[in-house]
């Protein structure tokens, strides 16, 4: 990946993400190599079509939520400093939500918004804010609404890296000639197509009055606020808290954190406008270093 730290690298990974859901996506989902497909998860209301329509469907929805994304790049420190706010949110609030629930794949989303109904950001940090099942780094997201049940998800990795995570499987075979950067990333893009969770607000809540030992209730129904934690894979879990924190930065930004707003060149807003694509300005959040 283009591990460039200019505001136009954000607009060429949208545009490479952009263009693989538009073009490719729901051809790779379907693709069936040795009886498996691609480890895909699906909104539920994308998941009851018609096996031969809810790639497409799936795939159409996905280019639309970039689409309509607004822009937010964040700095390594910045990055850095969503990481170890998503730690300290597992750390004082995951173990009640799990102890409500009786098992431990739920989060509390704290009633944590996105900054914006769909968006695109990236972490700029080479290293991510987490891995996939193959070890390669998560460095961006995308979010947006599903059909009223919730903010749709999805963590996108590094393409270089996971295409050369699988040189030692196919060293050798048919496949070596296909699967490789050079033939390879044109296809997927820069950045890979990896994780997916529906998430919802929720937030455990415990009364001043409740005492040592009380189980803590559910923040009952109320607006947009659900009764039921969110559930996720086990795998998810310092994922979704770190992406949580990041949304609370951007949407309300603590002492040293700098939120500045990047226009788009001319030049950028025509390479967007030739692949169908408007060209919001980007939300640039960077750490303050402060000298003592």
């Amino acid at each position: 990946m283009d591990h460039d730290h200019s505001p136009g690298t954000l607009l060429r990974l949208r545009r490479g993400a952009h263009e693989f859901l538009r073009r490719y996506a729901a051809t790779a989902w379907e693709h069936k190599h040795e009886g498996e497909r691609w480890d895909l998860v699906l909104p539920p209301e994308v998941a009851k079509l018609p096996e031969r329509k809810r790639y497409r469907a799936h795939a159409r929805q996905e280019a639309q939520r970039l689409k309509d994304a607004a822009l937010y790049d964040l700095d390594p420190d910045t990055t850095r400093r969503a990481i170890q706010v998503g730690a300290a949110i597992r750390e004082h609030r995951h173990n009640d939500v799990t102890a409500l629930a009786g098992r431990s794949d739920v989060i509390d989303t704290m009633d944590i918004q996105p900054p914006s109904l769909a968006g695109f950001l990236r972490w700029r940090d080479p290293s991510g804010i987490s891995y996939n099942a193959r070890g390669v780094p998560i460095v961006a997201c995308h979010w947006g609404p599903a059909a009223d049940q919730g903010i749709w998800i999805v963590w996108w990795a590094d393409s270089r890296a996971v295409i050369k995570s699988y040189g030692h499987e196919i060293k050798g075979t048919w496949a070596e000639s296909v699967v490789n950067v050079g033939t390879a990333l044109p296809f997927f893009g820069p950045l890979w197509y990896s994780e997916q969770q529906l998430i919802w607000p929720y937030s455990v809540s415990a009364p001043k009055s409740t005492a040592r030992g009380t189980p803590i209730r559910p923040t009952a129904p109320a607006g947009d606020t659900a009764a039921e934690p969110v559930p996720v894979d086990d795998d998810f879990v310092a994922l979704l808290y770190t992406t949580l924190a990041t949304w609370s930065l951007l949407a309300d930004p603590p002492t040293g954190i700098h939120l500045q707003q990047h226009p788009p060149s001319e030049a950028e807003q025509t390479a967007d406008r030739n692949v169908g694509l408007a060209t919001p300005p980007i939300t640039i959040a960077t750490t303050v270093k402060t000298t003592h």
